[in-house]
């Protein structure tokens, strides 16, 4: 009677241990579109209070593929920037040119991502400005969220961008990043040129 206790015992704690791991491998981004609603949404309210309160350091910029008048702007209608470094450029891309950039994207803190899961980087380990190399990429080849950042950033402006789920995935899940995801990159724009003059090498 004893043993036969024990092995229920076992067993109950086996088929707990069992839920426990598929509850880790669903749960990890549980409640994820609503998870990233709340907070982008909280996001823009906080940024226009300190935009508001006079700050210089924070930015709301509207998506460039919106219209210009007739247009009311929504929380999820704004990429996020906060301005880490100014650089000295005078001048912004457009939507039709190439850039160099150097990035590091992450989501939103999840189960097992405290800090958020690191998605993509465009330099090995972390970034040292004297040996990474920056990525190229072409302005209309990215989602729009991380094209209406570059397109208002200056050569050598470093900043931290969030991007809502809205102007980036959307509701399809895009290799390790889940659907409803928003997108949070630090990045620098370290040059950009036009297709009439050539790409470079």
């Amino acid at each position: 009677m004893k043993f036969r206790n024990i092995i229920w015992c076992l067993l109950a704690v086996l088929a707990l241990a069992s839920c426990k791991e598929e509850d880790d491998t669903v749960e990890e981004y549980a409640n994820w579109q609503a998870t990233n609603d709340s907070y982008f949404s909280s996001l823009v309210s906080e940024t226009q209070q300190k935009i508001t309160q006079g700050s210089t350091t924070w930015s709301l910029l509207p998506c460039y593929t919106l219209p210009d008048k007739g247009y009311t702007l929504g929380y999820s209608d704004y990429v996020v920037v906060e301005k880490l470094v100014q650089g000295s450029g005078t001048t912004s891309p457009l939507q039709t040119d190439s850039v160099k950039v150097h990035y590091s994207g992450h989501l939103l803190p999840s189960l097992s991502y405290p800090k958020g899961y690191p998605f993509d980087q465009s330099y090995p380990g972390t970034y040292d400005p004297e040996t990474a190399t920056p990525s190229k990429l072409a302005i209309n080849g990215v989602v729009t969220g991380f094209g209406t950042a570059l397109m208002r950033m200056h050569r050598g402006d470093r900043w931290r961008v969030y991007i809502p789920y809205q102007l980036a995935y959307g509701s399809s899940a895009r290799s390790s990043i889940p659907a409803y995801s928003t997108l949070i990159f630090d990045l620098q724009l370290e040059d950009f040129w036009r297709k009439t003059l050539g790409d470079r090498e």
